[in-house]
């Protein structure tokens, strides 16, 4: 679909995501969801599984009691990511900031695709944050309780880290791979850090760290410290915002080869002008890696020229336009339709 900055093609892929997961992937400096007069935010997606020749509905509404997802009239309540009926992966309009911004925001993403293949990590992830809630607690208080919480913290910390790492192995194989493709990202790889020091165990790490732990306040080491990085020799890389979104579309790209490897549904792909800083010839190389994938893609982007997208999709694709939020086709808004469109 395309359309001028502010059209909302975003909103439509935004809406999409919420549907899939039951939240946003704007920050909170994107302001509320529902309109300023409005009552209620209501979206309804009708989709058919692979496997079934039959209509299924999800429904998502927020108000001022809270969010609420449906699934063919089915409160969802909190769905385990393998037993959702739709499993969306998003290359947003500022990805380098993932590479950029707070570790929180990598650890998402590392997390987010390990619960398909560990399903017990959302739970382990859940209880590590109340006991940690708890210690830093007791820090705050003096720090006299905060060893009580260590062999429940250091615990929880280790099955975290192990089920992370074993995705994680399998994760930057793929990444590299998909790597040798890009001159600048030659001999990089994927890094995992996972919250305390590599050559010692958590628990000596927070006994060396107790006084500076007291002064902050918090807990200073542990799974909730984790973070990935891209690197070569063992030093982070310094990409241009269009490296940077090369980068972050092949984490994508990595992540969901390991899930499909597992048995995993093919994702949809929502990929919201991805052209943008990069010259033609990367742009093409691109398209051409999500043209492999063989998943259904949701694609935003200002121009309707097809560019290296006719790559992807020749012969199954069709066109949108968005103009102050309303989805119309080609021929409807006097658009040509562009030689990669079906419609």
């Amino acid at each position: 679909m395309s359309g001028a900055n502010g059209a909302g093609k975003t909103t439509l892929l935004e809406a999409v995501y919420l549907l899939a997961r039951g939240r946003s992937f704007r920050g909170r400096k994107a302001g509320s969801l529902t309109s300023d007069g409005e009552c209620r935010t209501l979206i309804e997606g009708r989709f058919r599984e692979a496997d079934s020749s039959n209509e299924s509905m999800l429904v998502f509404e927020r108000s001022g009691r809270g969010s609420l997802r449906r699934y063919n009239s089915v409160v969802m309540g909190s769905l385990p990511p393998s037993d959702s009926p739709l499993r969306v992966k998003l290359v947003g309009e500022n990805p380098q900031a993932l590479l950029e911004g707070e570790p929180t925001l990598r650890r998402g993403l590392l997390d987010w695709n390990v619960f398909h293949v560990e399903h017990q990590l959302g739970r382990l992830r859940a209880e590590l944050r109340r006991v940690l809630a708890q210690r830093n607690a007791a820090l705050r208080q003096g720090g006299s309780r905060a060893s009580f919480w260590d062999p429940a913290f250091v615990d929880l910390s280790d099955q975290m880290t192990a089920k992370r790492m074993d995705f994680v192995e399998l994760w930057r194989s793929e990444f590299r791979s998909y790597a040798d493709a890009f001159p600048f990202l030659h001999g990089s790889d994927l890094f995992f850090e996972r919250g305390w020091p590599k050559d010692g165990d958590l628990s000596a790490s927070l006994k060396r760290g107790q006084s500076a732990e007291i002064l902050r306040g918090q807990t200073l080491a542990g799974a909730h410290r984790a973070d990935i990085k891209i690197g070569r020799d063992g030093s982070p890389l310094r990409l241009s915002r269009g490296q940077a979104k090369v980068a972050v579309c092949l984490l994508q790209l990595a992540a969901e080869r390991v899930h499909l490897g597992k048995g995993l549904a093919p994702s949809l792909w929502l990929l919201d002008d991805i052209d943008a800083e990069l010259d033609a010839s990367t742009a093409e190389r691109l398209w051409r890696l999500f043209g492999d994938s063989d998943a259904q893609m949701l694609i935003a982007r200002l121009s309707s020229e097809s560019g290296g997208i006719a790559e992807v999709s020749a012969g199954a694709a069709t066109m949108f336009h968005v103009e102050r939020g309303t989805l119309t086709s080609p021929a409807l808004v006097g658009l040509p339709p562009p030689p990669w469109s079906s419609a």
